[in-house]
């Protein structure tokens, strides 16, 4: 460890591979469970097994090798706090599409299961399974925190059960910089609901086709919830709601500023009662310039 200069982690590193055999520099490997997955040519099978050997609370890091990783047999157990788990970027960090993508074949199943605090995940690809969430919070997860990643809605058949993350009653959750691919009636891309103080900001939410309900849910007990810096853009493909209050029952208890709906999003702030959500600086786009976009100055 070069203590001379302020290290990227204090912990140790994990790698997981995305098959039996995989490459690194250019050259054949062989994963197992029963490596050390401490280097990448001895790369550990499953991503369970590196959260098994994490330790909470010492800066343990997991890196997913590019390659699309399958869950099976049982959701991964993120259980260990302040244990990081991260794709290897392109650059800065590509949210349109990362090398690393990770889905199940657990029907109806989540992919992985956050139960402890201050962890992150991000530079990778979460493809849900049809009717289940993908990334699903508990109330112990307080710190989580997410950047650079994508929800594939389009691989998952449509099913208005099917859900990227749900962020539960947890505190200081942060959602950044990530896309949203849809083509159908999903289940929300996030679903808010119950989150204390936290905030999501800087994504972009891409519709092709069909008729999708709402991308965020916003429903009871969602307290100090900041949304900023989004974009949804249905195209010319129908999103009903925005952002959606059905359920919401805190005044003032989630923040818009900043974003942006197509023309083609029926409502983009809808079923909130007038106190509890405030807005400001948020514009539905007009079609071919006729306006350069109008001020969305209340809600519904």
């Amino acid at each position: 460890m070069p203590w001379g200069s302020v290290p990227n982690t204090s912990g140790r590193v994990f790698f997981v591979a995305p098959a039996d055999s995989y490459t690194v520099d250019g050259l054949a490997y062989s994963s197992s469970d029963d490596h050390d997955g401490l280097s990448p040519v001895r790369a550990f099978r499953t991503v369970a097994r590196a959260w098994v050997k994490a330790i909470a609370n010492v800066g343990d890091v997991i890196i997913l090798l590019p390659g699309a990783h399958t869950v099976q047999t049982a959701s991964v157990a993120a259980s260990k706090a302040g244990v990081s788990m991260f794709g290897i970027p392109s650059g800065n960090g590509n949210h349109l599409k990362n090398r690393t993508t990770i889905t199940t074949d657990i029907t109806a199943d989540e992919i992985i299961n956050v139960t402890a605090a201050d962890i992150e995940f991000g530079f990778f690809d979460i493809i849900p399974i049809t009717a289940s969430d993908a990334i699903d919070l508990t109330a112990a997860a307080d710190g989580f925190h997410m950047h650079h990643f994508k929800i594939d809605f389009k691989t998952p058949a449509v099913s208005t059960s099917t859900v990227g993350i749900t962020m539960a009653a947890a505190e200081n959750i942060l959602i950044e910089d990530f896309s949203v691919m849809c083509d159908g009636a999903q289940g929300n891309a996030i679903v808010a609901t119950a989150s204390i103080d936290s905030v999501i900001r800087n994504f972009t939410i891409l519709q092709s086709t069909g008729t999708w309900a709402s991308a965020i849910l916003c429903g009871a007990a969602t307290t100090q919830l900041h949304i900023d810096k989004g974009n949804f853009l249905p195209s010319n493909a129908t999103l009903t709601e925005g952002i959606n209050g059905t359920g919401a029952t805190i005044a003032g208890g989630v923040l818009v500023t900043d974003c942006r709906f197509a023309d083609s999003v029926t409502v983009a702030i809808d079923s909130f009662d007038a106190s509890e959500c405030e807005i400001a600086e948020n514009y539905q786009l007009g079609v071919g310039g006729t306006d350069g976009g109008v001020l969305i100055v209340a809600i519904t």
